[in-house]
């Protein structure tokens, strides 16, 4: 019973505590506060009143992750060396992807997009139906593993491998090559 009082008497401290502390809180407890406002706050990690989360080296705020050397939004991944963005487009699906980056190792997807690869010596793999491919880069390796309705390349020394044979095929550049895949 005495175990029992002493357990009720510091949950009791803790609360009023914190109450008295001027910063509104509500309910606290050794290391943690609940605040009027909605936010809370543990070892190691801050939750705003609207939602945002923090603790340390990550940040999670408005649709927004931030962790060192990596950002994502609802329409952008930048990692160092490799932005992945969601472009506008009018390509009847959801738009664009575009790919920007030097020496990436890159696996993406699409639906009914178009999909533009910007750099030099990325390997990347696709799957998803392509509607327009446009690589402007030299020497990449671009598998896809669906179907492609359109090529455009205006680089020189890239290999695009997709498994249709019908797709369309615009070459600007040189030394490219479509095998088959």
């Amino acid at each position: 019973m005495n175990i029992i009082m002493f357990l009720a008497a510091g949950v009791l401290l803790a609360l009023t505590s914190g109450a008295f502390a001027g910063e509104k809180v509500i309910v606290g407890v050794p290391g943690v506060e609940i605040r009027a406002d909605g936010s809370v706050s543990a070892p190691g990690v801050e939750i705003g009143p609207g939602g945002s989360v923090r603790t340390p080296g990550v940040v999670i705020d408005s649709g927004k992750i931030s962790v060192p050397g990596v950002e994502i939004d609802s329409e952008r991944i930048e990692t160092p060396g490799v932005v992945i963005e969601q472009g506008s487009g009018d390509a009847g699906g959801d738009g664009e992807v575009v790919i920007t980056s030097d020496g990436g190792q890159i696996n993406t997807s699409v639906s009914d997009q178009n999909l533009y690869v910007n750099g030099s010596n990325n390997k990347m793999k696709g799957a998803g139906r392509v509607l327009t491919l446009t690589v402007h880069g030299n020497d990449n390796v671009i598998e896809l593993e669906d179907e492609v309705a359109r090529v455009v390349v205006t680089g020189n020394n890239n290999s695009i491998v997709f498994p249709n044979d019908d797709a369309e095929i615009e070459d600007t550049g040189e030394h490219n090559i479509f095998p088959k895949g």
